[in-house]
Order: C-alpha cells, then sequence, then structure tokens
C-alpha cells in the first residue's frame, strides 16, 4: 500500500530501513495519519500489545478531539519534535541489550544494525506521554 503525505511524500520512501513516528504513532509530511503498532513500540521486554494499543487508541482519539476542538482539517507533528523523540529514543535504544554490537544480525536491527521496532520505555512512561496530545508538539491546519 502506497501512503502519499503533504507534498507527494511516500511513507515507503521516507521511512526506508529507518522508520519513525512521534511516539510510534505520527509522522511530520502525512497530516491526519496515525500508527497503530507503528514504529518503535513493540515490547520485547515485556509487557502487553494491549496496554500499548490502549495507550495509542486514547493519544489518536485525542488528537481527533484536538482537531475538532480547534475547527483544523489537519494534525501532524513538528519535526524539531519528531526528531528530538527519535534520537531520545535511539540514544535509550543503544544501552540496551538488543543493540549490543557483538549481535550482528538480529530480527530487531535493520541493515545498518540500528534498532527502529522496540520501545525503549517503561509502560507507565509511555502511558504518561500518551494520556493526552500537547498541542504544542503539532502543526495544525
Amino acid at each position: 500500500m502506497e501512503v502519499v503525505g503533504r507534498d507527494g511524500a511516500v511513507l515507503a520512501d521516507e521511512w526506508g530501513d529507518e522508520p519513525k513516528a512521534y511516539l510510534g504513532i505520527t509522522v511530520p509530511r502525512f497530516p491526519n495519519l496515525f500508527c497503530m503498532y507503528g514504529p518503535g513500540t513493540n515490547l520485547a521486554h515485556g509487557g502487553s500489545l494491549i496496554f500499548h494499543s490502549e495507550c495509542q487508541m486514547r493519544y489518536i482519539v485525542g488528537c481527533i478531539d484536538l482537531l475538532l476542538r480547534t475547527g483544523s482539517a489537519a494534525i501532524e507533528p513538528k519535526v524539531e519534535v519528531h526528531e528530538e523523540y527519535y534520537e531520545r529514543t535511539q540514544r535509550e535504544l543503544d544501552g540496551l541489550v538488543w543493540a549490543q554490537p557483538s549481535i550482528r544480525h538480529s530480527w530487531f536491527k535493520n541493515p545498518q544494525g540500528r534498532i527502529h521496532v522496540l520501545s525503549p520505555w517503561r509502560l507507565v512512561d509511555y502511558w504518561d506521554w500518551t494520556k493526552a496530545p500537547d498541542p504544542d508538539d503539532f502543526t495544525l491546519r
């Protein structure tokens, strides 16, 4: 399936071998696109996919509510917010066992040896971050 965003951006081209989404849910240049079980949300360290899905769905509903309350037609995360989250996630992943350099081939690593599918976060932190969207994290149009 080809997903095309603002200005003709193609999601597969944007992601390549390094898929990333703010909180694993939203992507700049792709207004009103919401991912469930998106990049960086796999719980290899334990936890419940159902719990994570509930966090994501609550957040998505909050984004839709924000659209309705502001009379906006589109919502997407600000690039700087998205990139800061991605860099913070990568720093956290680099310190976990799945990123161990001696493990060259892994289900979790892309061809460059980086991890983009796992969530390094504690469940309580992810729950807190996804309770409600922060309007300052988004561009509304």
